[in-house]
């Protein structure tokens, strides 16, 4: 019995593991964030020459953000009203990190990935976060629907 336990919970323990440290290359379509406007840094975010734009944040070993890559590369592709940046958080510094957790409003144990920020006349309004930050696949998917139907209010 004991050895069925120790077997049951090492396979448990294998699966926590590894079940969030999944990567894909391309989506089922064909499409890769290569193929489309990166940021490298945190610093990079709010600098942006387009008065309105959508930075999307992810990291390759995020299984949030391999479930939607198709949906929000998709998206990049399809909607030319509104530049999209992709960020991979894993190449940013620790430093600039600090510095655009403190611009959000957020702290290094309350943010993650996948994020994506509505960035409007390139100003980021810190008092109505809630509105131009989202986090998780379901809220990101949602807003990504929501500018595809011309019903998120923000975007002129």
């Amino acid at each position: 019995m004991k050895k069925l336990f120790a077997l049951a919970l090492g396979i448990l323990l294998g699966l926590s593991t590894f079940g969030c440290n999944q990567t894909t290359t391309t989506t089922t379509s064909g499409l890769d964030y290569d193929m489309f406007f990166s940021i490298t840094d945190y610093s990079q975010v709010f600098n942006r020459n387009q008065g309105t734009y959508i930075v999307y944040m992810y990291s390759d070993t995020c299984a949030h953000c391999v479930a939607i890559k198709s949906t929000v590369l998709e998206f990049a592709e399809t909607n030319d009203d509104i530049v999209m940046y992709f960020f991979n958080v894993s190449t940013g510094t620790e430093a600039a990190q600090t510095a655009f957790l403190t611009t959000v409003g957020l702290t290094t144990s309350n943010f993650g990935t996948p994020t994506l920020i509505v960035v409007v006349d390139n100003d980021f309004n810190l008092t109505s976060r809630s509105n131009f930050l989202f986090e998780g696949e379901i809220p990101i998917t949602s807003i990504l629907r929501d500018i595809e139907n011309d019903a998120y209010a923000y975007i002129k």
